[in-house]
């Protein structure tokens, strides 16, 4: 089987964070260095895509699974903008306190 990879050209600022050694399996380690760095010290990371350029310089771009059941909001974005919208005006207090929950439900 023929293992095919696209080309993604990467662009942005980057800054150093430390310095990590392979240990005696060629691995490194990095959580220490950069799990504890904004952004993504908020973010609930599970795995990396791995770039490598012509020089050998590598990069790491943080990815988190969706649960599959979560997947058809990512691929609607419709559903993906309503929800936004709701969360910003959730977040600038733009919102109604329904009394009759069951009758609100009834309205939609």
């Amino acid at each position: 089987m023929t293992k095919t990879t696209k080309e993604k050209k990467i662009t942005g600022s980057f800054h150093l964070v430390g310095k990590s050694t392979l240990d005696s399996k060629k691995r490194v380690t990095l959580g220490n260095k950069i799990m504890v760095k904004k952004p993504l010290a908020k973010m609930k990371i599970d795995s990396f895509n791995v770039f490598i350029d012509e020089e050998g310089n590598i990069l790491l771009v943080a990815l988190a699974n969706i649960p599959s059941r979560e997947l058809w909001v990512h691929q609607n974005p419709e559903v993906m903008e309503n929800i936004q919208k709701g969360l910003k005006e959730a977040k600038e207090e733009k919102v109604t306190k329904v009394k009759d929950l069951d009758g609100f439900f009834d309205e939609l």
